[in-house]
């Protein structure tokens, strides 16, 4: 073969390459099902381009990319609702608005479950009356950074979903609003009286289930008794046969016992409305009761916080990849905050525990834990943010942390394995130090975590 034969070949399959790669990006399809013409669709609903001179912008919005995804939703396929979930991040935001704007502006209500940033934009979107309603809707819609954008169409793609079809399923380290309500619902413990007790995320880690069926048998039986449970964020009683819902929490503290100190957990009984269930540090809940006015014991006081700080130390993020129990390799990001908690590291484990993270074993001997509605937001490969459905960022970094080639490498599979460990616990060490420390902590317990979902864009 000549050597113009051989550019001819190389041009044409590059020529190929790059046509399978344009098909894949407008599809939303794998690489293995662009080539073969069996890309996905999915039938959404009939929305014609949109006419944004309601929203004073003198421009349309092409929907289609739109309806093809709350089509993807409605069947539930995964891989299609991520893609083309990123088309629409990335395209007009007139789309969004458009989206957004025809469901909540007739909605009394954003929903308990929504995203902060959703009820904010319910507020301006339900104000039709007032002049000026479309434009600032659109506002509203640019104005939002990427992570709250993102939440907002999660938040509306449920609505439309549920409208078109079946609402898309809560599927493992997918983000969804549905993940939310069955995970509140694995902690709600229904009583005779019908009275559901809330339990706290996390509780199941420190007590059995049948301790905890145990603290409602006891709220009920004091109830009976006339010696109601109180509450511990008012200090008055809780008629649990009146309210619909009891929030239960717990407390964790350390107790000298005969000279020998003992860790302790106390339940927190509090009414729905007084704040919502956790886990507490000892302190941090006396602290809490003293913001209140409530009173506090002599030896629980805590002193009052500076009313001025310092400079504030930079989080530890360390990128690796993690070998899976029964095979396989998944890219790793731990998280250490770069202050320790105020409250040490029992009030670091009880928040990260009332947030939903999990222990993680890295011995191999169990699977990773599963976040469901979890996921780590990339841009061009740089890591930007840790987002929990109906929550927002939970961890954010301005520009990104750039992630090395055998992460981004990993990361394609689009799960990754979060870890989050108390300050000091790793730092800047590195190989076989790094290993040791992140190993010491996990068999000490201080590790939380688990898979996520990755979403954005690796390259």
């Amino acid at each position: 073969m000549s050597k113009i034969e051989k550019k001819n070949r190389r041009r044409k399959s590059h020529a190929e390459r790059e046509r399978i790669k344009a098909k894949k990006a407008a599809s939303g399809a794998s690489y293995t099902s662009a080539q073969s013409g069996t890309v996905h669709r999915h039938r959404g609903p009939e929305i014609g381009p949109v006419d944004g001179s309601g929203f004073g912008a003198d421009r349309q919005a092409d929907m289609q990319t739109a309806s093809a995804l709350i089509g993807a939703c409605v069947e539930k396929c995964r891989p299609c609702q991520a893609s083309l979930a990123d088309k629409v991040l990335a395209g007009d935001r007139l789309v969004i608005a458009s989206l957004a704007g025809s469901v909540y502006s007739l909605l009394p209500s954003p929903g308990s479950a929504c995203s902060p940033a959703t009820q904010r934009f319910h507020a301006v979107a339900h104000d039709t009356a007032r002049p000026g309603y479309g434009p600032a809707v659109l506002a509203a819609v640019e104005e939002l950074n990427a992570e709250d954008l993102e939440a907002l169409l999660e938040d509306t793609l449920d609505l439309w979903a549920a409208a078109a079809g079946t609402a898309p399923a809560a599927e493992a380290g997918t983000p969804d609003r549905e993940t939310d309500a069955k995970e509140e619902e694995a902690h709600r413990y229904a009583a005779a009286s019908g009275t559901a007790y809330l339990m706290s995320a996390g509780m199941d880690q420190l007590l059995s289930v049948e301790e905890m069926q145990g603290l409602v048998e006891h709220a009920e039986k004091s109830a009976g008794a006339g010696d109601p449970v109180v509450c511990f964020l008012c200090d008055e009683p809780i008629d649990v046969a009146a309210e619909s819902e009891v929030h239960v929490g717990l407390s964790t503290r350390t107790l000298t016992v005969d000279g020998r100190e003992l860790d302790a957990v106390q339940p927190v009984w509090t009414h729905s409305g007084c704040g919502r269930t956790r886990i507490w540090p000892w302190p941090e809940l006396m602290t809490e009761r003293q913001r209140r006015g409530l009173y506090v014991a002599p030896d629980d006081r805590q002193p009052e916080k500076p009313a001025t700080q310092g400079p504030r130390n930079a989080d530890y993020t360390h990128f690796s990849v993690a070998r899976q129990p029964g095979g396989g390799t998944v890219p790793l990001v731990l998280v250490e905050p770069g202050e320790h908690d105020e409250h040490g590291i029992e009030g670091h484990l009880a928040a990260r525990l009332s947030e939903g993270f999990k222990p993680v074993d890295l011995t191999g001997a169990t699977p990773f834990p599963v976040l469901d509605g979890w996921h780590l937001r990339c841009e061009r490969g740089r890591m930007v943010s840790v987002m929990r459905a109906g929550g927002g960022a939970w961890y954010r970094q301005e520009g990104g942390y750039a992630t090395p080639g055998n992460w981004r490498q990993a990361a394609r599979q689009r799960k990754a394995l979060l870890l989050v460990v108390p300050a000091g616990t790793v730092g800047d060490r590195q190989g076989d130090d790094w290993l040791t420390a992140v190993s010491r902590a996990a068999e000490a317990g201080h590790v939380l975590g688990g898979l996520v979902a990755v979403r954005g864009t690796l390259s």
